[in-house]
């Protein structure tokens, strides 16, 4: 599994080239993507909130039919799934910040 960081380095640069993506390509980074943000709101304990994301339905609706986006569509699609996964990875990291066992190996 790649870490979070690397799946947004990987959305990012796709976003930047999704002209010269297959369209397997763009079908492997919308479940990618989908799976990341999946995995992180049951990480958080919000995994209903999948249910409600805009996000996440775009995500879903994109994965169904990736051979009628256009590149612009697809493009926006990628670059909201980073926004959204670096919204989980900074909510992840605050999580663990705070947690106990971070504060007793911090002194």
């Amino acid at each position: 599994m790649k870490s979070i960081p690397d799946v947004i380095a990987e959305l990012s640069r796709a976003a930047a080239e999704v002209p010269t993506l297959s369209e397997g390509e763009k079908l492997r980074l919308l479940g990618r993507a989908y799976i990341t943000i999946h995995e992180g709101w049951e990480a958080l304990g919000q995994s209903d909130y999948l249910q409600e994301s805009a996000e996440a339905v775009d995500l879903i609706q994109a994965g169904r039919v990736p051979l009628h986006l256009y590149d612009d569509e697809m493009q926006a699609i990628l670059l909201e799934a980073v926004k959204v996964i670096r919204q989980i990875e900074a909510a992840l990291e605050a999580r663990d910040a705070a947690r106990p066992e971070h504060a007793l190996a911090d002194r």
